[in-house]
């Protein structure tokens, strides 16, 4: 034992040598220094097991040595106090300094200086061991990864936190040891923490998982293991958090998951990829719903089984070339159910990869699209066929007609069908009796050509037929009883009518090659047929053939024609019956072609009409004439009104009131001088919406009147529901007045109509005096008519009318 003793005297410290120099039992290694200052160097190095410090070194109090030894946590080096004689007051001192003990110098002998060296040197290496034990435990907690803390039994006092705990709580350590362990388990958890503290005891084990909270109000999930221990002796509870949070967010996520795909709607397949044939592993309750198959008749086989015999579908390829190379896909294929029955599958595969990125599965999901493409044949069917006949639609038999143009040597007959006045159907029977009279004769001619396959419907009240194969006088026969039939009455739920029909018919190759070109002949014919008296069957011919191109050339100039300034208004004076005074202008167009000279209105109208050119005509000459009356107003010309004709196709366009609201706006106009015309056929075209905008021109002022009155439908219940202003009486009617009696009394009665339902009556074709003297006589207001002046630019009739 190394022993070091601090003494002013040297003579004390040989004293001290020698009784332990022939000390038998034990070796002593003494040494000696002098000072306090060489004491404090000795202690600081360390190279002695026990240090015997006198009390009184010099001008230097020894105790200092103590409080040094205990200050720079040298317990390990015990430092024994001598004093020179006994003094209870400084013995008590020193050992409450922390010296090991204290020796009297006088009072030293050999047996007792070596049982105080040994005590010392043992309480040393005991508190040095209990210090390692100490410092093994802090590490162990400190450096614990694990969440761990300890707190105290009795006030639950958290009482100290290792790092991991204030990594994973939030708090710092200084929060958490001024918490109780109730304030870091979560509030649902308080009845089971207060259970447990009841029953746990003094027991150490696995207390399970438990919901805790961060700082933030996260949850935290804890798998707890807990120890009794003792501290400074209060009993204490050390824990041992295991943070399961992440692993249990996974498990709900796979739960989430699981019952997602157990719910799912869609079919749910897993196979295994890395077994032979990659047999089934994994089927949801929606596959079994689909499939008709239960799991266990499914597990362990390849899917193929779904498709059966049907394993020539190209998606099949698509499928296989997915699975060999591992990589997404999307097939729509035909499976069958247990029961044989088909149904249709949208699949999407996709491979699962493990952490080496090695295939090992494949997630197949199935969405049953059998009802989808019922719907989608349905919705085909109802695009390819007309809703009311069932017949196939025209692109459905023009597909057909080009196959057999395209098979040389055969001849096809296209035969192009019109219901003679079958407007006239619906507009006095009504949709109903129309649309069934419409199926009775679709049927029959189907019965004539043999099937629904050569017969379509072209639009409205026109259908067309193909004959192909036959030589064209059983042409001409088909076509004969296709009339025929027709012409037999039709009877329905007390109701019945009679129909006939015009055909027209064109053939390959002799009419054309091409299914536009005879489609478009057939129908030249049909109309041919038409101007023949009705209820016949025209074929196409080289007189037809030279109309038609010269109708094409027509409508092509007459397309330009606006555009390149070669359309005229001119303007029929309108006069008050009894003053003769000019009260109006009717607005007619005039064509000036530089190639074709002046075309007539009655050939090139009926072109504009077949082409759809009539609603852009009809603007044309709305703006020309707002146009034309403006510059009459700033010429000081007014008082009168200017009348334009409007086609049935421009007063259904939507858009018609916006278009005179813009002309008269654009020119300056009052609605007040604008007229316009309508014909009967143009009210009739569904009435509802007629009403609505003859409202709306009213509205702006326009004045509305009816032309050619009792040339058509002549309807009283029709004509009373309308807002007109004016009734036109046909020239047909004034031509053979005042001789003919029937035309008399037509006229009167137009004239007493017109005036029960408070309208103008005027009168067209007038062209005799004779003629505008009658009407006169009979009440009738206004004449119009080449007796008293023919259409003119406005420059020439400006000199009928003086400025105001």
């Amino acid at each position: 034992m190394r022993v070091l003793v601090v003494d002013d005297d040297e003579e004390d410290y040989l004293i001290l040598r020698d009784l332990l120099a022939d000390y038998p039992q034990g070796r002593f290694e003494m040494s000696w220094v002098g000072t306090l200052a060489e004491g404090a160097e000795a202690l600081r190095a360390g190279l002695h097991d026990v240090y015997l410090v006198d009390y009184q070194l010099g001008p230097d109090n020894g105790m200092e040595l103590v409080r040094q030894a205990v200050a720079e946590q040298s317990a390990h080096r015990p430092v024994i106090m001598l004093t020179g004689q006994g003094n209870p007051d400084v013995d008590r001192e020193a050992l409450a300094a922390g010296a090991s003990d204290y020796l009297v110098k006088g009072n030293i002998d050999a047996e007792k200086l070596a049982r105080a060296l040994r005590y010392a040197a043992e309480r040393a290496r005991q508190m040095q061991q209990i210090e390692d034990g100490k410092r093994r435990y802090r590490l162990l907690f400190e450096l614990n990864p694990f969440p761990t803390w300890v707190y105290d039994a009795r006030t639950l006092r958290i009482v100290a936190a290792n790092d991991a705990m204030v990594d994973s709580y939030g708090y710092s350590r200084e929060e958490l040891q001024s918490m109780s362990v109730l304030d870091i388990r979560d509030p649902a958890e308080a009845g089971r923490l207060e259970a447990f503290l009841a029953d746990w005891g003094d027991r150490s084990g696995n207390a399970g998982v438990w919901r805790h909270r961060r700082k933030d109000g996260s949850p935290l999930w804890m798998d707890i293991n807990t120890h009794s221990v003792e501290i400074d002796g209060e009993r204490c509870r050390m824990v041992i958090g295991h943070d399961i949070t992440a692993h249990r967010a996974a498990q709900e996520k796979l739960l989430l998951l699981e019952r997602a795909v157990e719910s799912s709607m869609n079919g749910i397949i897993i196979a295994d990829a890395q077994a032979p044939d990659m047999p089934v592993i994994y089927v949801n309750p929606a596959f079994e719903e689909l499939t008709g198959y239960p799991g266990d008749e499914v597990l362990g086989r390849n899917c193929r089984f779904l498709q059966g015999e049907d394993t020539n579908q190209p998606e099949l390829e698509i499928l296989r070339r997915s699975l060999r190379e591992a990589s997404d896909c999307n097939v729509i294929l035909r499976n069958y159910q247990r029961g044989g029955d088909l149904f249709w599958n949208h699949l999407f595969i996709s491979p699962v990869r493990d952490e080496s990125g090695t295939v090992t599965h494949f997630v197949g999901i199935q969405n049953d699209l059998t009802e989808r493409r019922q719907v989608e044949a349905e919705l085909a069917y109802a695009a390819n066929h007309d809703p009311v006949t069932g017949l196939p639609r025209y692109p459905i038999l023009e597909t057909a007609l080009a196959g057999l143009l395209h098979d040389e040597g055969t001849v096809v007959s296209l035969l192009f069908i019109d219901l003679d006045r079958f407007h006239t159907v619906n507009e006095t029977m009504g949709h109903v009796i129309g649309d069934e009279a419409l199926r009775i004769v679709a049927n029959r001619m189907c019965g004539v050509l043999g099937g629904p396959g050569y017969l379509s419907r072209f639009a409205g009240d026109e259908f067309v037929a193909l004959v192909p194969g036959l030589p064209r006088q059983e042409v001409l026969d088909v076509a004969r009883r296709l009339r025929e039939a027709v012409a037999q009455p039709i009877e329905g739920d007390g109701w019945s009518l009679f129909l006939t029909a015009s055909i027209g018919i064109a053939r390959s190759p002799e009419h054309g090659d091409s299914g536009t070109d005879l489609l478009r002949r057939a129908e030249a014919a049909m109309t041919r047929a038409k101007r023949m008296g009705r209820d016949e069957a025209c074929e196409f011919s080289a007189v037809q053939m030279q109309e038609l191109e010269d109708r094409l050339v027509l409508g092509a100039r007459l397309r330009e024609a606006a555009g390149r300034g070669e359309l005229q208004l001119h303007y029929q004076p309108q006069l008050d019956a009894r003053t003769r005074r000019i009260t109006g202008f009717e607005a007619l167009l005039r064509w000036n072609s530089p190639e074709l000279g002046s075309v007539p209105p009655g050939r090139f109208i009926p072109i504009a009409e077949s082409l759809g050119l009539m609603p852009e005509l009809g603007l044309w000459v709305l703006d020309e004439a707002c146009r034309q009356l403006r510059a009459w107003r700033d010429q000081g010309r007014e008082g009168f009104t200017v009348a334009v004709n409007f086609s049935a196709h421009q007063l259904q366009r939507p858009d018609v009131v916006q278009r005179v609201q813009e002309a008269l706006g654009k020119h300056g106009v009052p609605g007040s001088m604008l007229e316009i015309e309508l014909t009967e056929s143009s009210l009739m075209e569904n009435v509802d919406r007629v009403q609505v905008r003859l409202a709306e021109l009213k509205a702006l002022g326009v004045s509305l009147s009816l032309d050619d009155f009792g040339t058509g439908y002549s309807s009283l219940a029709y004509l009373k529901q309308f807002s007109l202003d004016k009734l036109k009486i046909d020239r047909s009617f004034v031509t053979d007045l005042p001789g003919d009696g029937a035309d008399v009394a037509i006229a009167r009665t137009i004239v007493a109509v017109g005036h029960e339902l408070h309208m103008v009556v005027a009168a067209e074709g007038v062209e005799t005096a004779e003629q505008a003297d009658f009407l006169r006589e009979i009440g009738c207001d206004e004449l119009q008519g080449y007796h008293f002046g023919r259409p003119a630019p406005a420059s020439e009739v400006e000199a009928r009318f003086p400025r105001d």
